[in-house]
C-alpha cells in the first residue's frame, strides 16, 4: 500500500469513493449529492486550493483525505483542516489510516500551520476514529451540533 498526492487522473475512483462514503455515512446519506459539484470542488482543491492524499493497493484507491488552510479568525494563524476523511471498509484494518492522517499532519507542517484540526462528522465508528485521531496527538475540544433546516 502506498500513499501519494490525487491528480485529476484519479477523478474517476474519487467520486465512486465519494458515492460509497455518502451512501455509508448516516449524517450524509439523506443529503443531496450533486456530483459536477463535487467534481469541480475536487478538481480544485488538487490543482492548488489544498492538498488530496489518498492510499492506493493494486492501482485501487482505497481511501483519501482531503486537506485546506484556513485563518484564525482572531488572528492570522494558518489552521490546516481535513474538510473529509476516508477510508473504504474493507481497508479500514490496514496502514491505510494512518498513512493518510500521517500525510496530512505533515503537509500542514509543509503549509506553516500552527495548528491542526480535525473531526469526525459522518456516524462511521466515530469512537474508532477519534482513538486513531488521539493516537496522532489530537486532543478533543468541544462537541459539533447539526440541524437540517
Amino acid at each position: 500500500m502506498q500513499v501519494r498526492p490525487a491528480t485529476l487522473k484519479d477523478m474517476p475512483s474519487l467520486l465512486t469513493m465519494a458515492r460509497q462514503f455518502i451512501l455509508e455515512a448516516p449524517n450524509y446519506s439523506s443529503r443531496e449529492l450533486n456530483e459536477d459539484a463535487l467534481e469541480e470542488n475536487l478538481a480544485a482543491v488538487i490543482q492548488g486550493q489544498g492538498a488530496i492524499f489518498v492510499t492506493e493497493h493494486k492501482d485501487a484507491l482505497t481511501g483519501g483525505i482531503v486537506c485546506l488552510t484556513t485563518k484564525d479568525w482572531f488572528n492570522n494563524q494558518v489552521i490546516a483542516f481535513e474538510q473529509v476523511f476516508y477510508v473504504v471498509p474493507e481497508y479500514r484494518s490496514t496502514q491505510s489510516a494512518f498513512l493518510l492522517i500521517d500525510s496530512f499532519v505533515s503537509w500542514a507542517k509543509h503549509m506553516n500551520a500552527g495548528r491542526v484540526q480535525c473531526g469526525t462528522t459522518t456516524g462511521i465508528n466515530t469512537q474508532g476514529c477519534i482513538r486513531l485521531y488521539n493516537h496522532f496527538g489530537f486532543k478533543e475540544h468541544g462537541t459539533l451540533l447539526d440541524m437540517e433546516l
